[in-house]
């Protein structure tokens, strides 16, 4: 057994193994033990699977950049797939007359690699300079972009550093070409070295009669099964700029150290595809054909839930266009982001719970999501995040109860009773108090109109108590000590929407965030009884 049979059957066993495991763990999860083939449509499972899995039409709604690169990254790194790692099984199969060194594949495996290389380039540039998906970026991220890349490189430092070696042309002259002459090995290598890019260590006559007789040898000898290196559009340059290199490179064989590095990579992406985001290319379009296409938050059965749970690619998109992102910038808690939420609940689901700040961070990020179902609907692997929200906010609730749900609860009266102005605490002036800060409300309700605390409430006036244009219109009237009670107050996720909204530049945000924090002040007066 060879390294290469030893490392690709050490990879196949470690891939089997992981999927199957989490394969068992879809089965396994809750009561339901399969998939509701009741409700499965076929006919738009497929579909699903054409349109928003093969054609990527979700990632394309939402962010034509992103389509294209995840495009080129999909079609490319598919064709170096099918028509590359597998062709003795693909592409010998449909064209009997394959070699991997004749056009058009020679051309076809440059064109893959640079299609996937360009739309790494870019998933990389984003990760990097799209501030959300900067924070959220995790190592597994980041590893995925590499090994890829890893992948495609040294594949094409593979095929440039064959290009150059005088010892791979040796092989193959020893196994198919039979000199009848004693200068056609001469003419043969002047010919490769000046057509093919070969570098030999002697120096070769390049006289028009020799490389004359050098094309007659290669076209009744070569031509069969090698197409001129001038097509490897990528590697041909690239063997080009290692010139300078070549008899460095040629004497330490660098054409076997950048083969075994190839194959590493490779056995490497086998190896892991089970494990965090690598498994989305598996369980990704599992959950295209169950969610047919549908973009509700509909509940799902727990196989469903943990199909979703698996098939996050990680690309942030929920999280760069999360209503309640803003309140992730003021408190810095992660889990407010959808894309992190997630991994907290895979976490929550396969441990049963979570502990200490984790949990606490879990449920604040559970209470602040105002379930909008835009991350349900912008998700470009249809994950049904609604429905994982709207099942597990009960659960962490149980466990990590809302601090402010005990003043939520109060009726008005009570709350009210119980904010009077505290003698024992020093008054506190701020925005609230200040006319300067919202003498300008017109009353235009365009803060309450963006507000996704408002739009989730089904009555706004019983829910809430007060809308946030009327908490600006008490304290126009000098009314502060009556917004303290509002629920409004205490259910506020300080998402900035209304702020960043309002024409008249008020800063209806951080007075709703000032106001329930002199309101807690209040509250907490039986702490300091005695000692005023």
């Amino acid at each position: 057994m060879d390294f290469f049979d030893f490392g690709l059957i050490l990879a196949s066993v470690i891939f089997i193994a992981g999927a199957a495991r989490r394969i068992v763990r879809w089965f396994a999860a809750g009561k339901s033990t399969a998939p509701d083939r009741n409700s499965l449509n076929p006919i738009k499972a497929v579909w699903a699977l054409i349109f928003d899995g093969l054609l990527l039409a979700r990632t394309g709604r939402t962010d034509k950049l992103r389509w294209i690169s995840h495009t080129l990254v999909f079609f490319g790194f598919m064709g170096l797939l099918l028509f590359h790692a597998l062709d003795d099984y693909v592409t010998a199969a449909f064209f009997p007359a394959f070699e991997s060194t004749l056009d058009p594949w020679q051309w076809l495996r440059n064109l893959f690699g640079l299609m996937t290389l360009s739309g790494l380039a870019y998933m990389g540039h984003r990760r990097f300079h799209t501030r959300t998906v900067r924070d959220t970026s995790r190592f597994q991220d980041w590893a995925a972009i590499l090994l890829v890349a890893g992948i495609i490189l040294s594949g094409f430092f593979l095929e440039a550093s064959k290009i150059i070696s005088p010892a791979v042309f040796t092989r193959m002259t020893n196994e198919f070409f039979v000199p009848d002459e004693a200068g056609d090995m001469t003419a043969l290598k002047a010919y490769w070295a000046d057509e093919y890019g070969v570098v030999f260590p002697e120096t070769l006559p390049m006289d028009e009669d020799t490389l004359e007789k050098g094309a007659e040898l290669n076209q009744d000898s070569c031509a069969d099964c090698h197409s001129n290196t001038k097509s490897a559009f990528v590697s041909r340059p690239l063997a080009t700029a290692m010139m300078p290199l070549a008899n460095s490179l040629n004497v330490s064989r660098a054409d076997k150290v950048f083969w075994y590095l190839h194959i590493v990579f490779c056995f490497i992406g086998l190896a892991t595809l089970p494990f965090g985001k690598f498994f989305h290319p598996l369980s990704a379009p599992v959950n295209l054909a169950a969610r047919q296409g549908r973009r509700d938050g509909a509940p799902a059965g727990p196989f469903a839930q943990m199909v979703g749970l698996d098939a996050c690619t990680r690309c942030g998109e929920c999280s760069v266009r999360c209503s309640v992102a803003p309140s992730y910038a003021v408190l810095g808690n992660k889990d407010i982001l959808p894309s992190e939420k997630l991994v907290s609940l895979g976490k929550y689901r396969s441990e049963g719970s979570l502990s200490g700040h984790d949990l606490e961070d879990f449920a604040q990020g559970s209470r602040i999501c105002t379930e909008c179902l835009q991350c349900t609907d912008i998700c470009p692997v249809g994950i049904n995040l609604q429905d994982l929200w709207l099942t597990s906010k009960p659960e962490v609730a149980a466990e990590s109860p809302d601090p402010n749900q005990a003043v939520r609860a109060m009726d008005a009266v009570t709350r009210s009773s119980g904010l009077g102005e505290e003698p024992c605490l020093p008054p506190v002036y701020g925005l609230a108090d200040n006319k300067e800060s919202f003498h300008g409300c017109v009353q235009c309700t365009t803060c309450t109109s963006v507000c996704p605390v408002v739009a989730v409430s089904e009555d706004p006036s019983t829910d809430l108590d007060l809308t946030p244009q009327q908490i600006m219109n008490l304290l126009r009237m000098g009314l502060k000590d009556e917004t303290l009670g509002a629920r409004m107050v205490w259910s506020c996720t300080t998402c900035y929407k209304c702020q960043e909204h309002c024409p008249q530049n008020i800063k209806v945000a951080d007075i709703l965030y000032e106001l329930r924090n002199t309101a807690a002040a209040r509250i907490g007066r039986d702490r300091f009884k005695g000692e005023c």
